[in-house]
């Protein structure tokens, strides 16, 4: 199995959600911001016009393949991967060891109804998860330093950021530097249980799926251009 697939410059991981826990178990046992985040098409697409998403997934320490037609897109569809990516293994195994671990987590959140809603269903499915603390950034009034603030003060293991992308990695790319916790989760908009079901989200992962292929196949052309050059 690959274990690392090219996307447009981007390596992205491709491990096994057991290989995965192994990293995050290194992870939670070391002193500096480790960074993990799940990665959708939509992301990929955005980060040929967006130089901080672009730098902030390049430079990721563990990316969670959210989406099989990623895996599709690269031919790295295995059985055993494209299984794992539907179901969303990755956090759920994610969650699971950090409540094992008794680790605490903060959820950082665009609206509070996205954090009350993510807040709920992680209190649901893993009742023994320590959750520290909670933030929308539609509540913060002036600078975002506030924010860092309010999460530094209760040290937090796990930072689980709910925020859409791009706004999820240019606050990380403007913040980073002032967080400390061991973990930085970028869930992004997958959500805990994962996959959005019904014929709008099939035809949106089709549209998704097409303008990637178009994405990369227009990468691949301008590495040959250069290469003839």
């Amino acid at each position: 199995m690959i274990k690392k697939i090219d996307i447009m410059g981007i390596g992205l991981d491709n491990y096994t959600v057991r290989e995965s826990m192994r990293q995050v178990e290194n992870y939670l046992s070391n002193d500096v911001l480790n960074t993990i985040e799940n990665i959708s098409m939509q992301m990929l697409i955005a980060s040929e016009t967006d130089p901080v998403l672009h730098n902030v997934i390049s430079e990721l320490d563990l990316s969670v393949i959210g989406e099989k037609e990623i895996l599709k897109a690269a031919d790295a569809d295995s059985m055993q991967r494209v299984q794992e990516t539907e179901q969303n293994d990755f956090s759920y195994e994610f969650y699971r060891r950090i409540e094992r671990n008794k680790r605490s987590i903060f959820v950082l959140g665009q609206t509070e109804e996205d954090v009350q809603k993510v807040k709920a269903e992680l209190q649901e499915a893993f009742p023994k998860l320590i959750l520290a603390g909670e933030y929308a950034l539609e509540n913060c009034v002036g600078n975002l330093d506030a924010v860092i603030n309010e999460m530094n003060a209760t040290t937090p293991d796990v930072i689980v950021s709910i925020l859409p992308s791009p706004l999820q990695e240019h606050f990380f790319a403007e913040h980073k530097d002032k967080m400390s916790a061991t973990i930085w989760f970028g869930m992004g908009e997958l959500g805990v249980h994962g996959k959005k079901h019904g014929l709008g989200s099939f035809v949106k992962n089709r549209l998704h799926l097409g303008r990637l292929k178009n994405s990369m196949n227009k990468y691949q052309d301008q590495e040959k251009s250069g290469e003839a050059e």
